[in-house]
């Protein structure tokens, strides 16, 4: 059969990498398989070694480098890839980058020999461009940032941690104050609250008003809670004070009483019930 010469045949294959199979069986989150096919782009066949830079790993994964250590971590554990830390030998204190080293074999086939490719291997990719992480990238991905948000809103409020948990809505409103401020100002604004009469409770009412959904509710609330905290919280805060367990003493609101400062202002401050005894 003869070949029609009009015809032309086309791929899209570009630079690609290949994954041992064994790989997809061990006990890895998503994110750490990812770092590894990455880190494969870098090895070389012969050997699987590679030292990109963990700064250079994060920007291609659009993440952290905390985040790249904690993948490797997981990598390292499994036995599919090992690192060896590298400094500069005319200069031991100067740190060079890690040196990577893949596996290709199963840690228990170890001593099966590999196939030697004899064609030519893909060459690397050259001029990508790198994604920039995004500034506030970790403050939506680490959950323990949440917590902490969560947990300074318990300690402001007084409220039970066994008995007040982070619920959906909680959580949701954190993660969009975290999108969109740095984390100082989220948990500022948890605790802004406190300096307000009406949320304290000297209102027609005489409810508090301090649940962490309406403080972090839009973005009018956020920075009207957050600079209400940074305005009174040099006045009425000692640095390093130690936090202890409180009760309140039932003359003031919620631990806070109403005085009035030299200017004749009226402003909250602590209740003696709260100073450490």
């Amino acid at each position: 059969m003869t070949q029609d010469p009009q015809l032309e045949i086309t791929t899209d294959t570009g630079p690609f990498v290949l994954i041992p199979e064994w790989v997809f069986g061990l006990r890895l989150s998503s994110q750490a398989f990812r770092l590894y096919a990455l880190l494969a782009t870098y090895a070389d066949w012969k050997d699987g070694s590679a030292w990109p830079s963990r700064k250079t790993l994060a920007q291609r994964l659009d993440t952290t480098t905390d985040s790249i250590d904690r993948w490797l971590r997981e990598l390292t554990k499994t036995g599919c890839v090992t690192i060896e830390r590298r400094t500069d030998p005319d200069n031991t204190a100067r740190n060079l980058t890690n040196l990577y080293r893949l596996y290709r074999v199963a840690p228990s086939r170890k001593n099966t020999a590999t196939p030697t490719r004899k064609d030519t291997a893909t060459p690397g990719r050259k001029n990508t461009a790198l994604t920039i992480p995004n500034k506030n990238e970790t403050h939506l991905e680490q959950r323990d940032v949440i917590k902490e948000v969560f947990s300074v809103w318990l300690e402001s409020t007084g409220r039970d941690p066994k008995r007040t948990k982070l619920d959906r809505p909680r959580g949701t409103r954190i993660r969009w104050a975290l999108a969109n401020y740095p984390q100082q100002d989220v948990l500022d604004a948890v605790r802004g609250w406190e300096h307000s009469l009406f949320h304290t409770g000297k209102n027609d009412q005489r409810k508090v008003y301090n649940d962490l959904t309406l403080l972090l509710r839009n973005a009018d609330k956020v920075e009207y809670f957050r600079d209400l905290y940074r305005q009174y919280a040099p006045i009425i805060s000692k640095p390093e004070e130690p936090r202890v367990e409180w009760k309140p003493c039932g003359k003031c609101s919620n631990g806070w009483v109403t005085v009035t400062d030299e200017k004749g202002e009226e402003r909250l401050a602590p209740c003696p019930c709260r100073k450490p005894k």
